[in-house]
């Protein structure tokens, strides 16, 4: 058989498998119909929740607008003096502006691989493998949100809120270890680059820890932030008597880091200032912390600002905005380090609004890979009650991972 033939029937697999899919969807239909009925009736509250979850996910399809905007013209560096990485004559830097200054250190952790991106999006994978494997992995994913919604497990889902794969628990778990191994090197590196594993850690302020950990509030993200940072928070959060994840040092959740996305997998699941349920890639972390895996889990999400979906009428650049005024709302954000775990759109992003405009970086072409760690200074500037917002070029160090296929750690 020639090379041509066997390329031409490898490709002739996923319309075969499509075809006896549609088949066995139609064959089944009524015996399906009839299991969704009886699941209606014997729990109606998770049926019309996961109906809700639906209707919401074609809502944002049609009408979100969050990609719908650009790049201001604006350059931040032109409010910033050249000694804190601005432009040479920066606006804040006249001083008859009255301008005064304020800075906070931010580390951005990047969520692992998510099962939407596991359905959906070849990654690292080889592309033929993953065509000629997409239609058994789809009808995979669909078997297991059937499931979830034939059980009643209105706090699961597949696509909407995907939370972490196994490769995505992996690379949580990838960032753990690399940690714990800077760790025992203290003292023999770059010296910002241990002042990041430091503040990740809160290496020697267990009891009070100088940094926040903020999450956006869809599932792999805070995931990522629970089992990345897991022997942080068993350090920081081991005086209670209760569990050693009942303490103050906790992933506070931040509504405005909401992935810059229209698809269901950006739309969390959290009812407003609700209980973060753990998925079942959250099971191990009972392992890692010590105790019951749910009310550990629980006990470490504060969900105290989160709200609910972003609102139709956001988009990325006024969440990017609103981000950056949290950070120095001194009412939700004390601290003078940041801890953020969040998506690769809204961070690209992020480097792209508040990095100088001439200032040419990876980060702004890049998506900082799976369990990517990168710290950096985000400086505020007060000139006449405005307030702009940039990122110090000088100070970019890469922890863990880095952007696209420049890894690091």
């Amino acid at each position: 058989m020639s090379d041509y033939n066997i390329i031409s029937n490898l490709l002739s697999i996923p319309t075969f498998l499509f075809f006896h899919l549609t088949w066995l969807i139609h064959s089944l239909r009524r015996p399906l119909l009839l299991v969704s009925i009886l699941c209606i009736l014997s729990n109606p509250h998770a049926a019309i929740r996961k109906a809700k979850l639906f209707y919401l996910s074609i809502v944002y399809l049609i009408l979100c607008k969050d990609k719908k905007w650009k790049v201001p013209k604006d350059d931040p560096a032109s409010y910033f003096p050249k000694e804190l990485g601005g432009g040479s004559s920066g606006r804040g830097s006249d001083s008859s502006n009255n301008a005064t200054y304020r800075e906070k250190t931010v580390i951005l952790i990047r969520h692992g691989e998510s099962t939407w991106n596991d359905t959906f999006n070849a990654g690292d994978r080889n592309k033929l493998l993953f065509v000629l494997f997409f239609v058994p992995n789809l009808i995979k994913a669909i078997s297991i949100e059937v499931y979830f919604f034939i059980s009643g497990k209105d706090q699961d889902s597949w696509f909407f809120d995907s939370p972490l794969s196994k490769k995505g628990v992996g690379q949580g778990e990838g960032l753990r270890k690399f940690l714990k191994k800077e760790r025992m090197r203290l003292g023999s590196g770059d010296k910002r680059e241990e002042m990041a594993i430091k503040l990740l850690l809160a290496v020697g302020e267990e009891r009070d820890p100088s940094s926040h950990v903020v999450s956006s509030n869809l599932r792999r993200a805070i995931s990522t932030a629970a089992i990345g940072l897991a022997d942080r928070f068993i350090a920081t959060n081991n005086n209670n008597s209760t569990t050693t994840c009942g303490g103050d040092d906790t992933i506070l959740l931040i509504p405005s880091l909401q992935e810059i996305s229209r698809n269901p997998d950006a739309l969390t699941i959290l009812p407003p200032y609700g209980i973060a349920h753990p998925t079942w890639c959250d099971e191990h972390i009972a392992g890692l912390h010590g105790g019951d895996s749910g009310n550990t889990f629980t006990q470490m999400i504060n969900t105290k600002y989160a709200n609910g979906n972003k609102s139709l009428k956001s988009n990325g650049l006024i969440r990017l905005n609103e981000f950056a005024t949290n950070l120095f709302d001194d009412s939700k954000l004390s601290k003078d380090t940041v801890i953020v775990a969040g998506h690769s759109l809204f961070f690209r992003s992020f480097f792209q609004v508040f990095l100088p405009r001439n200032y040419e970086h990876i980060s702004k072409k890049k998506k900082l890979v799976n369990g990517g760690t990168v710290m950096v200074t985000f400086r505020e500037v007060t000139i006449e009650n405005k307030k702009e917002y940039m990122i110090d070029p000088s100070s970019i160090v890469v922890v863990y991972g880095g952007f696209g296929k420049h890894t690091k750690g």
